[in-house]
């Protein structure tokens, strides 16, 4: 018999497990200063995020962040949008939505724009 207080601390360890699988699969910029994979994974979870697929697509977009991806997705936001290239911004240098934003270097207002006109051009 199972006890019903331990399946959630089963499923949250499971889901630390692969979400920390995750972020060692994309290297030092997941992992900012060597940070524990453990604890990055719990910080993605405490922002929402529980299916490692959807930590992995916010990853490959370079949105390394919990936060930052957490304020991407409430502005609706997907991360395949997120991980559209761009010179534009503050900053002239290459790099997704998502990265130049997480680095200040793009608004959101601007992000929004790149991406409405991504999609209307495509």
């Amino acid at each position: 018999m199972t006890n019903d207080h331990d399946a959630p601390t089963e499923t949250q360890a499971a889901l630390v497990r692969l979400i920390a699988g995750t972020l060692r699969r994309h290297g030092g910029d997941a992992l900012p200063g060597g940070a524990n994979p453990d604890e990055a994974a719990r910080a993605w979870l405490d922002a929402g995020f529980d299916d490692p697929g959807e930590v992995d697509d916010w990853l490959a977009a370079r949105c390394f962040d919990p936060r930052h991806a957490q304020t991407l997705d409430a502005a609706g936001f997907t991360p395949e949008q997120a991980a559209l290239r761009t010179r534009q911004g503050r900053a002239d240098y290459e790099e997704t939505v998502a990265y130049k934003l997480a680095h200040g270097d793009l608004t959101l207002e601007e992000a929004r724009r790149i991406i409405t006109s991504d999609f209307w051009n495509s």
